[in-house]
C-alpha cells in the first residue's frame, strides 16, 4: 500500500511539473506530428489534435487540408509539398501545413456541388486550460495560396472550450463570435509568410483554438487576385501557431562548454518552447533568430564567449545571456552547479547558498526584464541574505561568480 501511495504521488508531481513547464499551449503547432501521411485533400485530422471546427460527417469534402512533404505532388493527391491544390508554397518551418478557404463571394454563383458559405475552420487543442486573468500572446503564420481569387483581412483566432463547434453544416460560415485576434491589413502576399499576433486576457475556460474568418462578408476588405483560379473564394495556408503568456521571460539556457573546434546548442530548453520570437546576439552583433541556436567554439581555448538572446512577446521584450566556455579537448563538460534558496516563496527576505567560493553579484530583475536589486555578496561564507522591497510577484535572480559565470532561479515574493 505504501509503495503504491508513493508511486501515485510521484506521478503527481510529475504531471504537475510537465504542466508548469508549458510554454506554447497549443499542441502540435507547426503539424509536425501526423497520424499517417495525407493522400488526398481534406484530411486536417491526419495532423494531430487538429481538425475541422464544423461538423464534416457526410460531406468531407468539406474539410480543410493537411500538406505534408512526405506525401505525394502530383494530381490528383495533390496534397504535398511544395505544389499541391493550393498553390505551391515551402512551410515557413518544418515539413508541413495546413490549407484552407476562408472567405467566397457571394455575389457569385458557387461551382457545381458546393454551398454558397463555403468556410474552412481549422481547430487545435491546447494542453491545458489558460489561467484566468492571465495575458496571453497569439500568433499563427498565414500565406495566401497561388489558386487564391481574393486576398483578404479579418483572419483570426478564436479561444474558447470547444463549443464552437457544435454546429453540424459543413462549409458554413461562424459570425457569432468574436475572436481575440485578427489581421487588420489585407494579405495577399503569395510568397512570404505574414505574422497575425495580438495579446488578450484569457477567461480561464479556454482549452481550444479556431482559425479562420469570423466576419461578416461586408466587413471583410478584399483584394482581387487576377490570376487565381479559384473564382469565388480565398485560399491560405496556415503554419507556426502559438499561445504564450505574455510575461515569459527569456531563457538562454544553461552555461556550456565547448571543445575547441567544435559546437554546442544553446537557448530555452523546453520543447514547449516553439513559437518564441528569439534574436541571438554576439558582441554586439545579430548572428541568428530561433528558440535554440548552434554555435562554434571561438578559436582560442579557454576563451569565454557571452551570448544574448532578445525575445519579443507581444511587444514584450526581455533578455537573457549564457556562456560557452572553449575547453581544450579532453576536458570534461563543466556542469552547472545548483543555487540554493530559501525560504521560496517568501515576504521578500531570501538567503542564498551555492557551491560557489568567493565573491559573487546578486542582480534581480522582474517579468519585464528591468533590474530591482544589485548587491554584492561573499557565499564562501557560507550563504547571503537577500532583502528585496517590491510588489508581490515572480523575479529572477542572475548570481554571477569571479569567472564570469552566471547561475539563475526564480524567486517568488509573497
Amino acid at each position: 500500500m505504501r509503495i503504491s501511495f508513493l508511486i501515485t504521488i510521484a506521478i503527481i508531481c510529475a504531471c504537475v511539473t510537465t504542466q508548469a513547464q508549458i510554454i506554447n499551449y497549443v499542441k502540435n503547432p507547426s503539424f509536425e506530428d501526423t497520424i499517417r501521411c495525407p493522400d488526398e485533400i481534406n484530411q486536417i485530422s491526419y495532423s494531430k489534435f487538429w481538425t475541422c471546427a464544423i461538423d464534416t460527417v457526410g460531406e468531407p469534402y468539406y474539410a480543410p487540408e493537411y500538406y505534408n512533404t512526405c506525401s505525394g505532388t502530383s494530381y490528383p493527391i495533390r496534397c504535398g509539398i511544395p505544389e499541391n491544390s493550393g498553390g505551391y508554397q515551402f512551410p515557413r518551418t518544418g515539413n508541413a501545413y495546413l490549407g484552407g478557404t476562408i472567405y467566397y463571394d457571394k455575389t457569385l454563383p458557387a461551382p457545381p456541388g458546393l454551398h454558397f458559405n463555403w468556410r474552412d475552420y481549422f481547430q487545435g487543442r491546447l494542453y491545458k486550460n489558460l489561467t484566468a486573468g492571465q495575458t496571453y500572446c497569439v500568433s499563427f503564420w498565414v500565406v495566401m495560396g497561388e489558386v487564391s481569387a481574393y486576398g483578404q483581412n479579418k483572419i483570426g483566432a478564436y479561444l474558447d472550450d470547444g463549443s464552437i463547434n457544435f454546429r453540424d453544416t459543413a462549409g458554413i460560415e461562424i459570425t457569432d463570435v468574436i475572436p481575440q485576434v485578427f489581421s487588420t491589413e489585407i494579405i495577399k502576399d503569395t510568397f512570404n509568410w505574414t505574422k497575425v499576433e495580438g495579446s488578450f486576457v484569457a477567461s480561464g475556460n479556454e482549452t481550444h483554438i479556431t482559425l479562420g474568418c469570423f466576419a461578416k462578408n461586408e466587413d471583410v476588405d478584399t483584394f482581387y487576385n487576377i490570376w487565381g483560379g479559384f473564382l469565388q473564394y480565398s485560399y491560405y495556408y496556415f503554419d507556426d501557431v502559438s499561445v504564450i503568456p505574455i510575461d515569459y521571460m527569456a531563457n538562454a539556457g544553461f552555461d556550456v562548454h565547448v571543445p575547441e573546434g567544435g559546437t554546442v546548442e544553446i537557448g530555452n530548453p523546453d520543447t514547449t518552447a516553439f513559437g518564441l520570437d528569439c534574436k541571438w546576439y554576439h558582441k554586439g552583433m545579430l548572428i541568428d533568430s530561433g528558440v535554440r541556436i548552434t554555435v562554434p567554439a571561438n578559436i582560442l581555448v579557454g576563451v569565454t564567449d557571452t551570448y544574448v538572446v532578445v525575445q519579443t512577446i507581444c511587444g514584450n521584450i526581455t533578455r537573457d545571456t549564457v556562456t560557452v566556455y572553449t575547453a581544450a579537448l579532453g576536458v570534461k563538460h563543466w556542469e552547472k552547479k545548483a543555487v540554493q534558496v530559501y525560504p521560496n516563496p517568501s515576504t521578500g527576505r531570501f538567503s542564498i547558498s551555492a557551491d560557489i567560493a568567493g565573491d559573487v553579484s546578486l542582480r534581480v530583475y522582474d517579468l519585464q526584464g528591468r533590474l530591482v536589486h544589485r548587491q554584492e555578496a561573499d557565499l564562501g561564507k557560507g550563504s547571503a541574505e537577500l532583502s528585496l522591497h517590491v510588489a508581490a510577484g515572480t523575479y529572477l535572480l542572475h548570481l554571477e561568480d569571479r569567472e564570469g559565470k552566471v547561475y539563475r532561479e526564480r524567486l517568488q515574493v509573497e
